[in-house]
């Protein structure tokens, strides 16, 4: 049969990688030392770039045993990289990739979030392929999921509250955009595009991009999002940084600091600061993290010679001291450390573990209403320890508390799992954990404590029964009585509703509020972790401890 010389020429599928542009030029959009080079084109504005051949960095190691080898493998690498602009449903610049093309992109010229955006407002829940996340908790933990075919999101176990989704990957519904779409800045898509029709692709791209579908399915991707404007970034540190200078003048801040993730495994470390601006020779040790200690250093030494954020943020870190010097190996940016939280235009951004990230209103209340639920007066509403240890120590005259500090209890089919009961048992059914809130570890850990101690003591006869040696252990010791009473025997389950969780944190009031509250991420964590208890049946308390 002869062919239709009048058909439409069949439009093979492309990879395609398409970035949306803040800037309006093609010359704010390259990086100043971009090697690319325009070359003519019929859609568009087309720079390409050729690398020169050169051998692998791995050939000098083969190069010992044959030397020719040195000469026989080169590589190369090219890169393209196409603008073009729209025209409806607004003006807008794209960039189309290809190749090494994207390296020569100024980051702070790309839309954050445009490739996510789209794919979440292409692909439903129950279509996903693959996630990459990010837990919002005091150590930033990042993971991806990939499923073999398409799944609902419940498989991917995102937890709405404390995960950002970072990449989503999947199949629409209809191909008629793309056969398959993965997103987080830029947009990866496989589709039919025939190349002079790039520009309407672009504007179909972006009109996608406005809808608001994703909300259907995904709406807590709005919740709380990394700030990637640099400009913004910066505006933002500059208010941190007015805020620490007001602190070395001697005026009230609410600026503080936290440790994201552990400095060392040792209990009783010792750290100083280093850095730029801060005295030199045998440093101060401190046995915690505290704004006032990190201010009274930045005092005695020469703050003025800190012009900026930046320079503090490239220059000062938190050491763990040995000797008298910094152990290298164990530290991290003190910048990393700051907890603060700014209001800038009417918007709530939050600074934790070296990111800024804005939170939806809503989202801030919403967690806020849920915190602020948890905190109940204290069992001991202020002390005068200067870390947990001489809490806990302060602690055993009280009649009421039983101390099961460090002992240990593990459950069937995990004997060296040797999981902390408590620190302490009360008279009224208490199961208290204590955290020093400026200690070298999170406070993450102390929530995870308490919620696997729990679930143990719930679950499982073994773990109730070592914690029943445990208190019969510590009654003698401690010439105590009625503790024992309180903890049902190895064959029988407590009765969840008997019993209250108590999270005892010590933390230094806030300079300017004389309030004692918790970073904000540690408070989003506490929230999926006393969800977890109150559907087992257990009341969960928050107890601040002034540190005074």
């Amino acid at each position: 049969m002869a062919s239709n010389p009048t058909a439409a020429p069949t439009v093979n599928s492309v990879a395609l990688s398409l970035r949306l542009l803040k800037v309006a030029t093609v010359t704010e959009a390259l990086k100043a030392d971009h090697e690319l080079r325009r070359m003519a084109s019929e859609v568009g504005e087309l720079w390409v770039g050729q690398s020169d051949a050169n051998p692998p960095g791995w050939v000098d190691f083969l190069g010992q045993l044959a030397p020719a080898v040195r000469t026989e493998l080169q590589t190369q690498s090219c890169a393209a990289i196409l603008f073009v602009e729209t025209a409806t449903p607004v003006k807008r610049l794209f960039a189309i990739c290809f190749g090494q093309g994207h390296h020569a992109l100024d980051e702070s010229s790309i839309e954050q979030g445009f490739g996510l955006k789209v794919t979440l407002n292409q692909v439903s829940r129950d279509r996903l392929r693959t996630i990459d996340s990010a837990t919002l908790d005091s150590t930033v933990m990042q993971k991806r999921t990939q499923s073999s075919r398409n799944a609902d999101l419940g498989a991917f176990e995102i937890n709405t509250d404390r995960d950002l989704i970072r990449l989503a990957a999947g199949n629409p519904a209809s191909s008629t955009f793309a056969k398959a779409l993965a997103g987080r800045d830029a947009l990866s898509v496989r589709a039919p595009v025939a190349p002079r029709a790039i520009i309407p692709y672009c504007e179909r791209a972006l009109e996608i991009y406005h809808e608001k579908t994703y909300q259907r399915d995904f709406k807590f991707v709005d919740h709380v999002q990394p700030v990637g404007d640099r400009k913004l970034r910066d505006t933002l540190d500059a208010l941190a940084f007015a805020e620490l200078s007001a602190l070395v003048a001697g005026k009230a801040s609410d600026l503080h600091l936290a440790i994201p993730d552990i400095l060392a495994p040792e209990e009783d470390l010792e750290i100083g600061y280093f850095g730029l601006g801060l005295s030199s020779g045998r440093k101060s040790a401190f046995t915690e993290l505290a704004i006032e200690d990190y201010v009274a250093e930045l005092q005695k030494g020469d703050f003025s010679s800190i012009a900026s954020m930046a320079e503090l943020r490239a220059s000062h870190q938190v050491c763990v001291i040995k000797n008298g010097q910094a152990d290298r190996e164990h530290r991290r940016k003190l910048y990393s450390c700051f907890v603060f939280e700014a209001q800038h235009k009417k918007l709530t951004y939050v600074l934790f573990d070296g990111q800024w990230y804005l939170v939806d209103r809503a989202f801030y209340a919403e967690v806020e209403k849920a915190y602020l639920g948890l905190v109940t007066p204290a069992f001991a509403p202020s002390t005068t320890a200067k870390n947990e240890r001489a809490f806990i120590a302060e602690l055993l005259a009280n009649s009421q508390l039983l101390c099961l500090d460090q002992a240990r209890a593990s459950p069937a089919g995990a004997t060296g799992a040797n999981f902390e009961p408590c620190d302490f048992l009360s008279a009224g059914r208490q199961l208290i954990h204590l955290k020093d809130g400026h200690s070298s570890s999170p406070l993450s850990h102390l929530w995870n404590q308490g919620l696997v101690s729990t679930e143990s003591f719930v679950r499982d006869s073994a773990f109730r029964t070592a914690f029943r040696k445990a208190v019969t252990v510590r009654e003698k010791q401690y010439r105590r009585s009625g503790f024992l009473a309180l903890i049902p025997d190895g064959r029988t389950k407590p009765l969840p509703s008997d019993f209250t969780v108590v999270y005892g944190v010590m933390r230094h009031p806030n300079a300017r509020t004389g309030s004692l509250s918790l970073p904000f991420f540690s408070k989003i964590a506490l929230r999926a972790v006393a969800e977890r208890l109150d559907m087992m049946g257990f009341k969960v308390e928050l107890h601040l401890i002034a540190k005074t």
